[in-house]
Order: C-alpha cells, then structure tokens, then sequence
C-alpha cells in the first residue's frame, strides 16, 4: 500500500505539472475549445487521484493502529503468568 501511495503522489505531481505547464501556455491568449477541454480532464483526473491519496492514506493509517493495538495486546497476554493467560481467555467466551 505505501508503495501505491507513493506512486499516487507522483501520479499528483506529474497532473499538477501538466496543468501548470497548459495554464502557463494560455496565461495571454485565450485557449480552444479543445486546449479547455484538456484543461478540464486534467483538473477531473488530479482531483480523482487525490481522493485515491486520502483513500490509501486513511487505510494505511487503520492498519498501522490495528498492528499497533494488535501487537500491545499480543505483549500483554504474552507476560501474564500461565494462570492468567487460562483465566483470561475464559473471561472472553
């Protein structure tokens, strides 16, 4: 998933780079139909790829907190005594 992120940030970047580079061409002449449409779909596909970046990002930071909870859960059934580990898996059912 990290490397997804990382790839959805260059994916940003090289949109926002387009669009900067379209918008700087057309900053004095007014653009075609077709230049505004380009324009239009660059806009579209950045705002799309930065839903994804905030998707994987909310994701990524749910599996960290599981993992973390996890694992500190695992340590603490890990150091009781061999008595409490048995009681407390009873508690549970």
């Amino acid at each position: 998933m990290k490397s997804k992120l990382k790839d959805s940030s260059e994916a940003i970047e090289n949109v926002d780079r387009k669009i900067e580079a379209v918008v700087e061409q057309y900053k004095y002449k007014a653009p075609s139909l077709e230049v505004k449409k380009k324009l239009e779909g660059l806009y579209q596909r950045n705002e799309e790829l930065k839903k994804m970046h905030q998707e994987i990002e909310k994701s990524i930071d749910q599996i960290e907190k599981i993992s973390e909870y996890s694992l500190s859960h695992k340590n603490r059934i890990k150091y009781l005594p061999d008595e409490k580990q048995k009681s407390a898996k009873h508690e549970k059912f």
